[in-house]
């Protein structure tokens, strides 16, 4: 049963990874059948056809932006491409980050206005600053902002354990709603166990990370 759980899992995170780029290319099809010429509507005249056209642009498209291994299960794949300044070194960078299970069920965010403050005002616009190496995300979400560009946009997958897991920035960005609260300590419940019940389980989390700004490492935006 341990077993199985852990294959769906690995299912589910790969979907997660791939989702944005699957979707996209089976709406392209789709759409481009209705205004191709009809010698070209024959190759995506039903369902199946236009699936498979949508499975080749997806082939292409991970071909050209392929998901990079970090190392220790990190992993990630760029949603949207940024310009300008690279994160690198002790820079301090601005992000948006939103946290989700394997299975897409949201867990927490800041900066992309799925949160509301006390005043019931959104948090769109807000950002999480972070001084690579001060351990305010985890050692994995680190590897993965470097290199990035203002604008840019990643989703990473990020499984626990000492090495690059949560628990290297000691839970931080920790969540600030009774709801973001509630999920992390039943992620905390679902790596570690519960008695002979519940065995531990590696359940990675899903982040997708915007860079907002690079400021360097004195701080002045680059």
């Amino acid at each position: 049963m341990h077993r199985l759980a852990l294959l769906l899992c690995t299912a589910a995170t790969t979907s997660a990874l791939r989702l944005v780029g699957r979707r996209a290319a089976v709406s392209a099809a789709t759409g481009a059948a209705v205004a191709l010429p009809k010698q070209v509507l024959a190759k995506c005249t039903d369902i199946e056809s236009c699936r498979e056209v949508g499975d080749a642009k997806v082939a292409a498209q991970e071909a050209a932006n392929p998901v990079i291994n970090l190392g220790n299960g990190v992993r990630y794949k760029r949603v949207k491409e940024g310009a300008g300044a690279t994160v690198s070194g002790n820079d301090v960078v601005d992000v948006a980050y939103s946290i989700s299970t394997a299975g897409g069920s949201y867990m927490y965010s800041r900066g992309f206005g799925f949160e509301k403050d006390s005043d019931g005002v959104v948090d769109a616009g807000d950002f999480l600053r972070v001084r690579l190496g001060n351990q305010d995300v985890p050692k994995g979400i680190e590897l993965a902002l470097r290199g990035m560009k203002k604008g840019e946009k990643r989703r990473v997958e990020l499984p626990p354990g000492p090495v690059t897991g949560f628990e290297t920035s000691e839970w931080k960005p920790a969540p600030t709603t009774r709801r973001g609260k509630a999920q992390i300590v039943a992620y905390k419940n679902l790596i570690n166990g519960n008695g002979s019940s519940q065995p531990p389980f590696p359940a990675v989390t899903v982040w997708d990370i915007e860079c907002r700004r690079v400021r360097g490492a004195r701080g002045g935006e680059r």
